[in-house]
């Protein structure tokens, strides 16, 4: 049993590593095949357990990350109001998608950090265009948004802050050879994909500041909020003065 344990350890392993591709496209590739499957499958319920556990801390990240928000809208409606943040999520989830499809960063200036920009300009564009290759991406549906995370800065803008979002879109995603159209990465078809993505407040405006893999929604929710009741409620009262 314990032999087992530990091959099912290492297949996991292994699994959680290729899910760390762009997109998890190599991971969905690998669960379409009939083996790929059947290793699901029985990965699934050997780990049935901790998937529910996992499921029900997500929740409960979420709905604490939610309940702060709320509180917060007594301070800044604006900023903080769920119905505007997701709105702002579905913006920059576009635009900067488009942005990657049109191989130009430039017009998502207003929705990226400067340093974000730059590092997706040189880490990728910059290198896809020197090896010829261009990025294919088209969104279906964006199913949904979900903040897990809060990371608060005491100042009175709030300038600094982040929140971070999971991300649940129905999309395809996948590189080509700009000479002779032919796929070096992914494939065509839509699937569905997570991310986490860190939004970040900077002169009242909510800009992408990372872009990251869906296991690491586990990492965050790890992480102690900064925002206790204590700080929420002499935050409140200030605002009152």
């Amino acid at each position: 049993m314990k032999k087992l344990t530990i091959l099912v350890s290492i297949i996991l392993f292994q699994t959680t590593e290729i899910l760390a591709g762009p997109g998890g496209k190599i991971a969905k590739e690998l669960f379409e095949t009939p083996l790929g499957k059947f290793l699901g499958v029985i990965i699934f319920i050997i780990f049935l357990p901790l998937i529910i556990r996992s499921y029900l801390r997500t929740n409960k990240a979420i709905r604490e990350t939610k309940k702060k928000l709320t509180q917060l809208t007594k301070i800044d409606f604006e900023l903080f109001d769920e119905i505007n943040l997701k709105n702002r999520v579905t913006d920059i989830f576009t635009r900067v998608h488009r942005g990657w499809s049109e191989r130009d960063l430039e017009n998502c200036e207003e929705f990226m950090t400067h340093w974000y920009r730059q590092n997706q300009q040189t880490v990728f564009l910059d290198e896809w265009d020197r090896k010829g290759m261009m990025n294919i991406c088209s969104i279906e549906e964006i199913k949904k948004i979900k903040p897990i995370h809060l990371r608060l800065t005491e100042n009175e803008s709030f300038d600094g802050t982040r929140i971070m979002f999971v991300v649940n879109a129905r999309m395809e995603d996948y590189l080509v050879n700009i000479e002779d159209s032919s796929i070096l990465e992914g494939k065509k078809g839509f699937k569905d994909v997570e991310t986490v993505w860190t939004l970040k407040l900077e002169d009242r405006n909510w800009k992408v500041d990372n872009i990251e893999q869906s296991d690491m929604v586990s990492s965050y929710m790890k992480m102690d909020s900064e925002l206790t009741d204590e700080i929420l409620g002499n935050l409140l009262t200030k605002s009152r003065v």
